[in-house]
């Protein structure tokens, strides 16, 4: 009865060792998803250039809910924000860092712009849109890594269903 108890405890203990890593594999999946839209926008975007920017800003988005601290919903922690409990974290501060850094990257084949929602009213909403002179401003891409907490929101302007966009 002791084998087969240590038995199935070595077994549950190294099976618990090889699962994967479902956060990496969301991150990949929503990488690829990226990619294929980016890729898909104009046939004149370098696709290697494509790839790495994809997975920079999915990656520079989760870095940056990380470090504004945010662990609840967006709207919930722009009240925190309000409240003078946290610091960072409203949309136009991502899509103010955010930009800083895909500036720095120094791509070639694609330009970053910001937009807005909601002008000038209370719940006014930044971001920003991938775009370049042979993309229409409606097949651009939002880039909004606020509205899921740094889980990057992705959309042709066209297809945004929960704002209408207009360059800032």
């Amino acid at each position: 009865m002791r084998i087969y108890l240590l038995s199935f405890l070595f077994i549950i203990f190294f099976s618990a060792c090889s699962t994967k890593n479902i956060s990496y594999i969301k991150i990949e999946n929503k990488t690829n998803s990226l990619y294929k839209t980016v890729t898909s926008t104009s046939k004149r975007i370098d696709k290697e250039e494509a790839k790495n920017f994809s997975k920079d800003i999915i990656l520079y988005s989760k870095f940056l809910a990380h470090s504004y601290g945010v662990t609840t919903y967006a709207l919930f922690h722009n009240t925190l924000i309000n409240l003078g409990i946290k610091d960072k974290g409203l949309c136009y501060h991502y899509a103010n860092d955010l930009l800083s850094f895909l500036k720095r990257k120094k791509y070639k084949s694609f330009e970053f712009k910001r937009i807005i929602a909601n002008r000038n009213e209370y719940f006014e909403h930044s971001a920003l849109i991938l775009t370049r002179k042979d993309i229409s401003f409606e097949n651009s891409i939002v880039l909004d890594a606020w509205r899921n907490t740094g889980n990057l929101y992705f959309s042709k302007v066209k297809n945004d269903k929960n704002y209408e966009w207009e360059l800032k």
